[in-house]
């Protein structure tokens, strides 16, 4: 098996290659051995043992020096004269014992060796795991990482193939073959950081002495300009008053004509000012004409279905009397018959016991209408149950039929999903359960009453009975019966949401029996209420951030100063939670009420490192529901991030999609978790979700890219997209304009002047190559798919580097937050005391009058992470119910 063990060494090199990782040779693992280790001894081992060990070795060791020492003692004395042979014999035997002790010896030395490079390799080892571990290693520190490794794997190859510490040398060799791997490509990246680093102290250097250069040669200019006017002085004063005299009415002229276009350039600025105020009014204008018209048609098509409902229900209840009419005339038929069989039965003899038995008349049985046996929920859901959720009970979408609340009362805490637990937990709050009314005359009192479900809801749900002792389960299998009332309560609930394998429907059954018999039955269809997700556009009740000690200290106290006086409140975190945005999908349910909606807080957690990532409650919902959906997923370093919640977001509400429409990152590789995306998919109501090509960003999570900002007109929004190529031109007007000396990305490890930038050719390609090839193509998607005007999307400057990270401060990734935009400072150019690039955003974003503040985010932005990566916000769900908002039967 030792080849699959040189196999193993070639790919863990083979990996490092493909990473970019210098090409670990791998030479032969184990040295060739000096000395056959293997005992030449004739015949059997002593005792018929071979060692396996060292103590085995010395055990042996030390029994051949007994019996060496025994033969000599039995040599000394003289033989016989016959007995000649016996001395011969014993010479042999001293001989062979001897040859066999000197190689015990020969073997224990080369063990003894073997165990001594052992424990150094081992030493050695401890030194570079050690030094691996060290706060913020540089270049020198892992090349004596990679330095102690090698020496520990060439001290391994020491160990002769023969020696009990082979085979364990070999793995040790292969264990250590990757750690050097590791030290290697660390000591090769923090080589590149410390180049690029060097780099642009260089270049900051060569900018200053230029700067120093060009001063120095001013001043020299000054300085001989001002000796020349020394010597024209006495020449120039006798012409001085004529020229001070020509100046000040040139000086005078100048002065009027700049007024003069400073007044045009002011009234030119009103006009627009003015214009652009006509046509938001216009626009608001045709904004509030359209809501009215779709308004008036929504109440247009509610009382068309008003009308077409009570025709059915009066439909319904005529063909009901009809029915009941034939029944009560076939039960006096039927009753007639049996008393003309009684009056034939007592006028005929009595019958021998030969003779066949006369059978009984089957008893007379309730007729099922409902009016008499009434089973249903809230159909109609106007949070009341009455004789009019009798029309369109037994087929259920999201528009009609009544829902039927998730409630996981397992909380996650169990191994086991809810729905597999065969041991059904009586509620402890009612109003979780959604309510069904069993409703029957008294002519039902004999009878036994059943309820049943179809057989793959059945263990998706559970069914309770509200009795005098308070709630008890129901047995939906229809073995056991209900306890008997004529006003029977009942309570459902579902253990879980509709998903890839069940569609969130059941069928519920009610029926009587009568000694065995069915005498009346009647069916109901109910559906889970779906989960559903809030745009970035819903109001916030709450943002949630984690605590990093002194490094974000300054991110959260800016944070609670903008968020606090919106009325949201600020959750301050502690844990390793860094990207708050990754570890949970805050969503909603919404069931009806009779006088309002109930809206209940569901949110689903992440399923990567669960021990780090407990739910979070919220301060404002108490009552959070927190659930997962599927199993973890091992992914390669490179798409590690793909499964994080900041990769999965909606879109507000667009035609089509009156919920919004759910988009996520697709990385190529490793889209976003399909489990998560199929349940998504099974709400029916905010899918199918749209993919976004996000194989290009580092992180792979579309959050990074896009946004949906509310304006200040309601249900009105704007879509912020990143523009690499805006990002472009944005440094190149600042040249344009002379200010190619300032800095940008201030304070930030990326810190340059403009100039720079813009002399760094591949940077200014590679982003022009990402708006063409990648960007572009995302914006015509999304105008498609969501249905966007090109007035409704703002291109925000920005900048990417080579791996994908934002290269400055990214302000997409941003949180709406009650009528205020948290954005990262993005550390601009500093043009006469005002941010040029915060400026840029503040007049992109100044039609849609939002409001913005900026953050100081750098500790993230070295992370590689922005405001929204580091923050989670609870928002709040639609006032208006989502079947409100559905076509019929939808």
């Amino acid at each position: 098996m030792r080849w699959v063990r040189y196999i193993a060494i070639a790919i863990v090199n083979g990996f490092g290659v493909v990473i970019g990782i210098i090409w670990v040779a791998v030479p032969t693992t184990v040295a060739q051995p000096s000395l056959n280790y293997q005992l030449a001894l004739s015949g059997r081992q002593p005792d018929g043992e071979t060692p396996q060990s060292l103590s085995e070795l010395y055990k042996l060791r030390d029994r051949l020096k007994v019996q060496l020492d025994n033969l000599a003692k039995t040599s000394d004395s003289a033989p016989f004269p016959g007995e000649l042979w016996k001395s011969a014999i014993n010479r042999q035997q001293s001989q062979t014992l001897t040859q066999q002790l000197q190689n015990v010896q020969s073997q224990i030395q080369i063990e003894e060796r073997a165990k001594y490079n052992w424990d150094d390799a081992a030493k050695l080892a401890a030194q570079a795991v050690l030094i691996g571990r060290t706060s913020n290693p540089s270049s020198a520190t892992w090349e004596e990482s990679q330095r102690l490794w090698q020496l520990a794997i060439n001290t391994l190859r020491l160990i002769p193939h023969d020696s009990f510490l082979a085979d364990r040398a070999i793995d040790k060799t292969i264990e250590y073959q990757g750690n050097l791997s590791v030290a290697t490509y660390e000591m090769q990246v923090a080589r590149s950081v410390e180049k690029i680093r060097a780099e642009e102290e260089e270049i900051r250097e060569r900018a200053r002495k230029e700067q120093e250069k060009k001063e120095f040669a001013r001043r020299e200019i000054e300085r001989k300009e001002q000796e020349k006017k020394d010597r024209a002085r006495k020449e120039l004063e006798r012409q001085e008053f004529e020229k001070q005299e020509l100046a000040r009415k040139e000086l005078e002229r100048q002065e009027l004509a700049r007024k003069e276009l400073e007044r045009q350039e002011l009234e030119r600025q009103e006009l627009a000012r003015k214009e652009l105020e006509r046509q938001e009014l216009e626009r608001q204008e045709l904004a509030r004409q359209e809501l009215e018209r779709q308004e008036l048609a929504r109440q247009e098509l509610a009382r068309q279905e008003l009308e077409r409902q009570e025709l059915a229900r009066q439909e319904l209840a005529r063909q009901e009397l009809e029915r009941q009419e034939l029944a009560r005339q076939e039960l006096a038929r039927q009753e007639l018959e049996r008393q003309e069989l009684e009056r034939n039965q007592q006028a005929t003899p009595q019958p021998t016991p030969e003779s066949t038995a006369t059978p009984t008349p089957a008893p007379v049985t309730p007729a099922a209408s409902p009016s008499n046996f009434f089973f249903a929920g809230d159909t109609n859901r106007d949070g009341q149950i009455n004789q009019q959720d009798e029309a369109g009970k037994e087929q259920w979408s999201l528009s009609t039929g009544a829902l039927i609340s998730f409630n996981d009362r397992n909380n996650d805490r169990g191994k086991i999903p809810t729905w597999k637990q065969t041991k059904v937990m009586v509620p402890r709050r009612a109003a979780m359960l959604s309510q069904v009314n069993l409703t029957m005359s008294e002519s039902f009192k004999t009878s036994q009453l059943f309820i049943t479900a179809d057989s793959i809801a059945s263990p998706h749900i559970s069914v309770f009975q509200k009795t005098g002792d308070g709630w008890q389960p129901v047995d939906i299998s229809g073995a056991k019966p209900l306890v008997f009332s004529t006003n029977i309560v009942l309570g459902v609930e579902a253990k879980q949401f509709a998903d890839r394998n069940w569609n969130g429907t059941v069928n519920l059954k009610a029926t009587a029996q009568n000694n065995g018999q069915e005498i009346a039955s009647t069916t109901i269809q109910m559906g889970v209420s779906p989960w559903m997700i809030a745009p970035n556009t819903a109001p916030v009740t709450e943002v949630q951030v984690s605590d990093r000690g002194a490094v974000n200290s300054e991110f959260i106290s800016q944070l609670k100063q903008a968020v606090e006086p919106t009325g949201a409140k600020v959750k301050i975190l502690q844990g390793d939670r860094t990207w708050m945005q990754d570890t949970q999908k805050n969503g909603y349910v919404q069931l009806p009420e009779k006088s309002e909606i109930r809206q209940f807080n569901v949110a689903l957690k992440s399923n990567s490192e669960p021990e780090k990532n407990p739910p979070v409650k919220s301060t404002q919902n108490p009552d959070l529901k927190v659930v997962k959906i599927g199993n973890p997923r091992s992914l390669d370093p490179v798409s590690q991030w793909s499964d994080g919640y900041g990769n999965l977001q909606v879109t507000p509400p667009i035609p089509g999609h009156p919920m919004g429409r759910v988009y996520y990152g697709n990385s190529g590789n490793a889209s976003f978790n399909p489990e998560v995306l199929d349940f998504i998919q099974a709400q029916r109501i905010q899918g199918p979700p749209v993919d976004i090509d996000t194989s290009w960003l580092l992180t792979r999570q579309v959050d990074e890219i896009i946004n949906f900002i509310p304006t200040q007109t309601p249900g009105q929004y704007v879509m912020a997209i990143a523009s690499p190529e805006a990002g472009v031109k944005l440094l190149e007007e600042l040249e344009g304009r002379g200010y190619g000396d300032v800095a940008i990305n201030r304070g930030l490890s990326t810190e340059t002047t403009v100039s720079a930038a813009l002399k760094n050719r591949a940077l200014i390609q590679h982003n022009l190559y990402l708006q063409n090839q990648k960007l572009n193509p995302i914006i015509e998607k999304l105008k498609r798919e969501f249905l966007l005007g090109d007035d409704q999307i703002i291109q925000v400057p920005a900048m990417f580097g080579y791996s994908g990270y934002a290269w400055w401060p990214n302000m997409v990734n941003s949180v709406p937050v009650n009528g205020k935009l948290l954005v990262s400072n993005p550390r601009g150019p500093m043009i006469d005391g005002v941010d040029y690039t915060q400026e840029r955003l503040r007049q992109l974003l100044l039609p849609a009058g939002v409001s913005v503040s900026f953050l100081d985010d750098r500790y993230y932005q070295e992370l590689k992470g922005n405001v929204q990566s580091a923050t989670n916000t609870v928002r709040k769900p639609e006032e208006r119910p989502f079947w409100q908002s559905l076509p019929n039967n939808y």
